[in-house]
């Protein structure tokens, strides 16, 4: 859905007092790599005999996270996991494993109950890193990070939201500022991996 591009969910936060995991205003990692290819507004194909996601492991960087299924609220943005130790996948993409589309995974950086959560270590993971995700059948599929893109909170590319192009893996947390007032980061970061 094109209301999906905003994203708000994710960059919402529990409460104004929240813990930050980055300062006020503090830099968003720089974009590199080349992105792995999906085209826009194509669907997904259907009855995909892969398993979906239960676990995230990046190992040396980010500890295994379980993998909770979600979808969009009825206002458009994607409801993330309320807790940073939980990771979300966009059920009406990619399941790891498919030959085609985007395996989107988010997760908040943080939180005012729990302060800063495991995607923090997000911001400083280096390109070639191996992301592991394991699936509901016992499978493992590992992903190399390849590139690191920041978009604004309301503006991520639509492409990671459907199911076509070359398989690729989406880790997507919050960056940039946090504004108390709208209890919100101004940014969202988004690394992008390849199998294997």
């Amino acid at each position: 859905p094109a209301r999906l591009l905003a994203w708000a969910g994710l960059a919402a936060v529990a409460s104004a007092a929240l813990t930050l995991a980055l300062p006020a205003g503090a830099p968003s990692p720089a974009d590199t790599g080349a992105l792995p290819s999906a085209p826009p507004g194509s669907a997904r194909p259907a009855g995909s005999a892969h398993a979906p996601p239960v676990a995230l492991t990046v190992p040396g960087h980010v500890g295994t996270l379980p993998v909770d299924p979600v979808a969009a609220s009825r206002d458009g943005a994607l409801e993330v996991p309320a807790s940073p130790s939980r990771v979300g996948w966009w059920a009406l993409g990619a399941r790891p494993g498919d030959p085609r589309g985007t395996l989107l995974l988010a997760g908040h950086i943080d939180s005012a109950a729990e302060g800063a959560g495991p995607f923090e270590a997000l911001h400083a993971l280096p390109l070639g890193a191996r992301a592991h995700v394991a699936a509901a059948d016992g499978t493992r599929h590992t992903y190399r990070i390849v590139a690191r893109r920041t978009y604004r909170a309301d503006d991520l590319p639509q492409d990671l939201f459907n199911a076509a192009g070359r398989p690729r893996l989406a880790l997507v947390t919050c960056a940039g500022a946090f504004d108390p007032e709208a209890g919100a980061y101004a940014e969202n970061l988004v690394l992008y991996g390849v199998p294997g």
